[in-house]
């Protein structure tokens, strides 16, 4: 101490001290854009349920066929200058402006287009309604430029409560009108008007939220209209990528196998829908925050990755393992070629869960070529050996190319992402190589007690018998064999210290303080 002045911390702390706040305030949006994706998936369910009493199958075919006619082109039109706003460190009220107004333009083009030409697809399509459904999808595409582009401002500063109370309002809102209409009307139009009222409400309440003076500019369109040109490139790779496997399937092998594999990658994929992908802004406006520290922005990448694998592999694993369960209660006996599936496309859903993790860091650190460059080369790759997979191999041979794509996938993109931030391959593996390990030993022990049960095809309640049992037994397995695997490590940093703190939280709340022991030896053991 000199002079009575405290000396400064030392830089590592320093470091440590900013990433852990910064890592805070991420999982705490992570966790409220996951709730916000159960709680709309929640209502979507109990919406579909309630209309499907209301309304026709032809009604929901309708809108779906409508929708079908516009959703590649708004794919390719994203332009997602939130990214650019959000990467910005000291992003300009003309920047913010400029992005406004081509959002506008863009939605006014694409509604326009679709207007003009909703008589022709009806007509291409062979149902005159679909016209005047599409004038209004038009609309609704026109006044989704008018939202507030404040909420960017609302990622940038990690404010993920008014995103999800923004999600869930619209949401209500849709779901709240729909069936008010449906009652009424009895037809298809209460499900687009319902939308067309979640947007009406939608963009006075972006306003409130954040609150931003639109104002027309093009001051900084060079900047904006450069970045969408890459990310044009991106959408296009992505839906070549996404939907290619979809057509390649059903030009060689007809509908009932492009529907059988469609059905077995929903339900296997459903982990990665309802968890990795809602994360993935968080974490984003995570890196956002630190990128200009390397140390931490390498940091923030590590810790995140050790997490999302500590949760995905137990639950993507789990669906393989209990494939035949999850096919005879959810899909029936007649869907019984869909269950081979669902243990491939959960473990593709799985490592490309894992090697998208990486993306964020090139959008963040501008290295939108070489980006586009390697996706091109991995779709390319991917397109070429999906029609000799399917003509040699049906379509498990297609689905087996989707597994080995994605795992070569993850390596190219982390080793990239390990050349940009400074860390080796070595360092991602020694993140994930306990979560691995562990389903290792949860793979055994379930197919080892899969042995001595009855055959799940004798009857539903003994597949939802073997269910429950094997999936209580491999998650008592998995996280076990993991914590003690982390114990013997010397309780390192990493998954299983913040998931243990976010527990002992909770148990501390509701007056069980079990945990509290090692986690508080474990955290002065770290001091």
């Amino acid at each position: 101490m000199t002079d009575g002045v405290p000396p400064a911390p030392p830089e590592k702390e320093v470091h440590q001290d900013e990433a852990s706040k910064v890592l805070g305030r991420v999982a705490v949006g992570a966790s409220l854009m996951v709730a916000a994706r159960f709680v709309i998936r929640g209502l979507s369910i109990i919406g579909m349920l309630v209309l499907a009493r209301l309304l026709v199958a032809e009604d929901f075919g309708l809108v779906a066929l409508s929708g079908a006619a516009v959703a590649f082109v708004e794919v390719l039109s994203v332009t997602n200058y939130g990214l650019l706003l959000v990467r910005e460190r000291q992003p300009t009220r003309d920047l913010y402006d400029t992005a406004f107004t081509l959002n506008i333009l863009r939605c006014l083009l694409i509604g326009l287009l679709i207007a003009s030409t909703a008589h022709w697809q009806a007509h291409f399509l062979g149902d005159a309604r679909i016209a005047g459904v599409l004038q209004v999808v038009s609309l609704i595409i026109i006044l989704d430029g008018l939202t507030s582009i404040g909420m960017v401002r609302l990622q940038r500063d990690l404010h993920f409560d008014s995103l999800f109370r923004f999600q869930v309002v619209s949401k209500v809102v849709a779901f709240v009108v729909s069936v008010i209409l449906a009652l009424i009307l009895q037809n298809y139009w209460s499900l687009v008007l319902g939308n067309l009222a979640a947007r009406l409400v939608a963009i006075p309440y972006s306003y409130w939220l954040a609150p931003h003076q639109p104002r027309l500019s093009l001051r900084n369109a060079g900047q904006l209209l450069q970045f969408s040109g890459w990310m044009l490139g991106i959408n296009a790779l992505t839906t070549v990528d996404s939907q290619g496997p979809n057509l390649l399937l059903g030009r060689l092998l007809g509908l009932p196998a492009l529907g059988t594999y469609q059905v077995a990658y929903f339900v296997a994929a459903m982990p990665v829908h309802e968890v990795a992908v809602p994360v993935r802004q968080p974490i984003y406006a995570g890196y956002a925050e630190v990128q200009g520290d390397r140390t931490l922005l390498r940091e923030h990448f590590l810790d995140g990755f050790g997490l999302l694998a500590a949760v995905m592999v137990p639950l993507s694993v789990g669906i393989a393992l209990t494939a035949p369960e999850i096919g005879r209660i959810a899909l029936g006996p007649a869907w019984a070629d869909a269950i081979s599936l669902i243990a491939l496309c959960a473990l593709y859903s799985l490592a490309d869960c894992l090697a998208g993790f990486s993306t964020n860091i090139f959008f963040v650190l501008d290295r939108m070529r070489p980006y586009v460059k390697t996706l091109a080369l991995l779709v390319l790759l991917r397109m070429a050996l999906i029609p000799l997979a399917i003509l040699q191999w049906g379509v498990v041979g297609m689905a087996t190319v989707m597994v080995g794509t994605a795992v070569l996938n993850a390596v190219l993109w982390h080793w990239q992402t390990a050349s940009l931030l400074g860390h080796r391959l070595i360092d991602i593996a020694f993140e994930a190589w306990r979560s691995m390990a562990a389903a290792c030993v949860m793979v055994a022990a379930v197919l080892a007690l899969r042995t001595i049960l009855p055959d799940t095809a004798l009857s539903l309640a003994r597949a939802a018998f073997n269910l429950c049992l094997l999936s209580v037994a491999g998650a008592a397995v998995h996280i076990g064999t993991q914590y003690l695997l982390w114990r013997l490590a010397g309780r390192p940093k990493g998954a299983e210290r913040r998931v243990l703190s976010a527990a002992t939280g909770l148990m501390r709340r509701l007056g069980w303080r079990v945990l509290a022991p090692a986690t508080r030896a474990g955290t002065m053991k770290e001091r």
